[in-house]
């Protein structure tokens, strides 16, 4: 499901960002997030696609394991 209308194909890509950023309420926003802390589940990229669309689900999939992974490794350099 997209929250893009008619209207929003002539944006750019930044400008379909910003418009997607603006229409999500803060209880979709959690159920993202939600979803995004659990992206290893199949079931995520489905629920997070109907939110935003298959290319933007993919992004904040790979940015979210990417922030985790550094997240991770700088506190396996604290640890040691």
């Amino acid at each position: 499901m997209s929250l893009l209308g008619p209207d929003d194909f002539g944006l750019d890509r930044k400008g379909r960002k910003k418009k997607l950023a603006k229409d999500l309420s803060p209880e979709l926003q959690k159920d993202m997030d939600k979803w995004l802390d659990r992206a290893d589940d199949p079931e995520a990229f489905k629920r997070i696609s109907e939110m935003v669309g298959p290319e933007q689900a993919r992004q904040l999939i790979a940015r979210r394991r990417k922030r985790k992974a550094e997240l991770e490794s700088d506190s396996n350099l604290l640890d040691q």
